[in-house]
């Protein structure tokens, strides 16, 4: 099978079931000349045929709602010792609001990531915001802490959920080699959220009273319900299975098909060099993919408040709900879950839990003080780590996407002649670990921006050291 050229026109590929026919009779490119993963269909519901202005339009409500559901969580942080105070009790028992809240987000997703898979993405995210709407009013209202609790504990439980489909939000839209840009952007945001909130909150706290930190959650949960209702269509979409892909070593001036449909390959021509022409065609050897157009009809399809396009074979079922955890049985998923738990305890729901009370005590800080101090140094931090993680992330990802095809193809890797010859039908796998080279910087600045923090609290030096430690350990 060739690659697509100007000439071909999509067609349909005869298969065993309705979803097989939505591929593409060849390998569909990017500007690059590299095989796009995953393959793109013939569908107009295929999120991967958004156009990109659309996609990002998605991208950005997503992680606008990462950043309400996170700044909701925490805009109360700074006001713990005044709610404490009217509550009558101790502003350690007042930071126990948000760890509940915490620890009831942990839950949420097992409940609500079920129906998101099955149902569609959309629907779950217009819920998660009415619920952070209907939360936040009652804790605006709550005339007693036990009402409160329950009050934050169903915010963590519904409000919070959403936040986790915004990595499968990433992935229905977006190539592999997009995701680290894309990912970058969710999770500055939702990272953020909780770094603004505090700033925002201490001033709420001090003109309004505690009270308004919620209501400015509610006013602005509701709002982005209207948004997303309209400017929101829903991202799920069932794809035919991925063939393997192997790579065809052939004359580059040759543009001959392979009718093997099992095993399509793909004829490439060297990267770094622009595309070549066919003599007496004016034609290149490769052509990007060009997705199909958008229709109103089409958009309107996928505003509907469930997914329409839903195949009777998707089915909600009971093991639905504990599938994730058969995932902990892999060493690959748990330990890079272990360390992502640990880091994001210390370094970030630590300080916001402890800093209002600590630094109240030490510095005599008020409301808007305490969310500076706070707010300020996990913003810098947080912003360099995310901002700097999605292009190195893209490009460590391109590269070894260009090296696993240069393997099959029998090519030189690297400084070492003749890596990777071989069997010409080898695989070009990639594997999934290639992100997590991107941690170590995390395993140094982490401990080290702790025991700054930790050892000029105990020393009890200026403010500014703290915050500094606090800056260090966000840049995970």
């Amino acid at each position: 099978m060739a690659i697509n050229s100007a000439q071909d026109e999509p067609r349909i590929i005869e298969g065993s079931n309705a979803l097989d026919k939505l591929r593409y009779p060849t390998i569909q490119l990017d500007p690059v000349g590299l095989p796009l993963i995953p393959q793109p269909t013939t569908s107009l519901y295929d999120p991967l045929n958004y156009p990109n202005w659309l996609k990002y339009i998605i991208l950005a409500l997503v992680s606008m709602l990462a950043l309400l559901g996170t700044l909701g969580a925490t805009i109360i942080n700074p006001a713990v010792v005044p709610l404490s105070a009217e509550f009558g009790i101790a502003p350690v028992t007042g930071t126990y609001q948000s760890a509940i809240l915490i620890g009831c987000s942990s839950i949420g997703p097992f409940l609500f990531i079920p129906f998101a898979n099955i149902y569609g993405r959309r629907p779950i995210y217009l819920i998660s915001v009415l619920i952070g709407f209907a939360s936040a009013i009652g804790s605006a209202c709550a005339k007693s802490y036990g009402t409160l609790i329950l009050a934050r504990a169903m915010y963590g439980l519904g409000a919070l959920a959403g936040l986790a489909l915004g990595a499968g939000t990433v992935v229905d839209l977006f190539y592999v080699h997009q995701r680290g840009k894309a990912m970058g952007i969710f999770t500055l945001m939702l990272t953020n959220g909780a770094h603004l909130s505090p700033i925002a909150g201490g001033y709420v706290a001090r003109d309004r009273g505690w009270r308004w930190c919620f209501w400015t959650g509610a006013i602005l949960n509701g709002g982005f319900f209207v948004v997303c209702l309209f400017l929101m269509p829903e991202t799920l979409f069932d794809r035919p299975r991925e063939t393997q892909m192997h790579v065809a070593i052939s004359d580059p001036l040759t543009s001959e098909s392979n009718d093997d449909d099992e095993k399509p390959t793909v004829q490439m021509v060297d990267k770094s060099s622009q595309p070549e022409f066919i003599s007496g065609q004016g034609q290149p050897h490769y052509v990007p993919y060009q997705p199909p157009p958008l229709t109103l009809k089409t958009y309107l399809n996928r505003l509907w408040f469930w997914d329409l396009e839903r195949p009777p074979t998707r089915k909600l079922k009971p093991t639905d709900f504990i599938k994730p955890l058969s995932m902990l049985k892999y060493p690959s998923v748990v330990f890079p879950a272990l360390y992502f738990a640990v880091t994001y305890g210390f370094a970030s729901i630590e300080p916001a839990l402890t800093l209002a009370t600590i630094f109240t005590e030490l510095y005599g800080f008020d409301t808007v003080r305490n969310g500076l101090a706070n707010g300020v140094s996990l913003l810098v931090g947080a912003s360099l780590g995310e901002l700097f993680s999605g292009p190195v992330t893209d490009w460590m990802m391109q590269r070894a996407r260009a090296r696993a095809l240069m393997r099959a193809r029998g090519k030189k890797v690297g400084e070492r002649e003749g890596e990777g010859e071989g069997d010409m039908d080898e695989e070009a796998t990639l594997p999934a670990e290639v992100r997590l080279q991107g941690i170590w910087t995390g395993a140094i600045t982490v401990p080290a921006g702790l025991l700054i923090y930790g050892l000029t609290v105990h020393y009890k030096t200026t403010f500014i050291a703290p915050c500094i430690g606090m800056g260090a350990f966000q840049r995970f």
